[in-house]
């Protein structure tokens, strides 16, 4: 039996609980505009896609092709910024700030949104089964929403355990998290929404906002604490340390990541290393872009022991109506020429995945089931 299990999960895995994908936002976020505005945050956004990108004007008119990728746009953004460069007469580098801040907001606000709208949290089950066998869940997120988190401490209150959070493994400022017991380990590389960054002095601090809060004593106690609502509005909010104004800790999907902070850099090399101390890893929801080089570089230098040893303990489970194997599957020819083609490659998805085990009666920590 595996004693050092590990799990990936990629934006599939929201997406199967009624999350939307990174090519989603956008559209879902400007159909619902009246409901999540916010100090004209989304009235801003909108004038500068319709100016920059040719969207027409009546939102309602728009389906989701007329938006432009979200990493395309962030991209532009990053890159327009940093360089100190206008995006058009009309975008100058101040506006741009505002407007990358916009649409920061923007996903906090649509993601905010779904998460009370899950249809359901396959996340909660794996973890429900995980911990029957021989560990606690450990975990690599690429997703910056807090579906993980909230099921996590979930299971640990409603196991008996005493009320506590999963260790992040970086160095969470907040009192609160710091004093609490951990169980589990998740280790979210691209950062998290409840995650919040002073540059002046280098503090992360933890929070949560309305939408997690549930009958889990410990989410409600922490929302008294450090509420999230108010860190993401358009005057923002000073670290209580030393003044300079904090930021939302996300890695957004863009085609130039910046990984530089320093709680990051030390999240990745953790990551790494406990991929190289597995012998099960199930990576669920994931496509293995190929210009997503920081993450297929960590998972091929943290698997490749694993892949040579035992090939069929790297689960992979992705949703495909046509079952095609894994060498006809564009997403399982990515991930045959990292792992070989002995990989245990599933094509019914995230929900049939943990229903197969459930009417089994199996753990996923033992290994592929039939």
């Amino acid at each position: 039996m595996a004693s050092k299990p590990v799990v990936i999960f990629g934006a599939g895995a929201t997406k199967a609980c009624g999350g939307p994908l990174t090519n989603e936002i956008l559209f879902k976020l400007f159909r619902n505009q009246q409901t999540l505005e916010r100090e004209g945050f989304l009235s801003l956004l909108n004038d500068f896609l319709v100016d920059s990108f040719n969207l027409p004007k009546q939102v309602m008119q728009r389906t989701r092709e007329h938006y432009p990728g979200l990493p395309l746009l962030l991209s532009l953004l990053d890159v327009s910024i940093d360089k100190k460069q206008p995006l058009g007469s009309q975008w100058g580098t101040d506006n741009l700030v505002h407007i990358r801040d916009a649409l920061e907001y923007g996903v906090f606000a649509l993601l905010e949104r779904e998460l009370r709208r899950l249809s359901a949290n396959y996340y909660y089950d794996l973890f429900q089964m995980l911990i029957n066998g021989p560990a606690q869940p450990e975990v690599i997120s690429l997703n910056y929403d807090i579906i993980a988190d909230n099921s996590m401490i979930a299971l640990c209150e409603q196991s008996g355990r005493e009320p506590g959070f999963p260790d992040y493994g970086c160095d969470l400022a907040t009192a609160f998290y710091r004093d609490r017991p951990k169980f589990g380990t998740l280790l979210k590389i691209h950062g998290s929404l409840n995650w919040l960054y002073c540059p002046g002095c280098h503090r992360l601090e933890l929070g949560i906002s309305e939408a997690s809060l549930n009958t889990v004593k410990v989410l409600n106690e922490l929302y008294q604490d450090n509420p999230l609502e108010a860190r993401y509005g358009c005057h923002g909010s000073p670290c209580s340390e030393c003044g300079t104004y904090v930021r939302p800790v996300m890695i957004t999907p863009t085609h130039s990541k910046d990984y530089r902070n320093p709680h990051i850099a030390g999240i990745w090399y953790k990551a790494e290393r406990l991929l190289r101390e597995a012998d099960r890893v199930i990576i669920i929801g994931y496509s293995l872009p190929e210009d997503d080089v920081d993450v297929i570089y960590m998972l091929k230098r943290g698997l490749d022991g694993l892949r040579r040893r035992s090939p069929e303990m790297i689960t992979v489970v992705e949703y495909d109506d046509q079952h095609r194997d894994v060498s006809t599957h564009p997403t399982g020819l990515r991930y045959r020429s990292l792992f070989g083609e002995h990989i245990d490659w599933r094509t019914e998805g995230f929900k049939n995945w943990i229903v197969r085990h459930q009417q089994q009666n199996a753990n996923p920590v033992d290994g592929p089931i039939q």
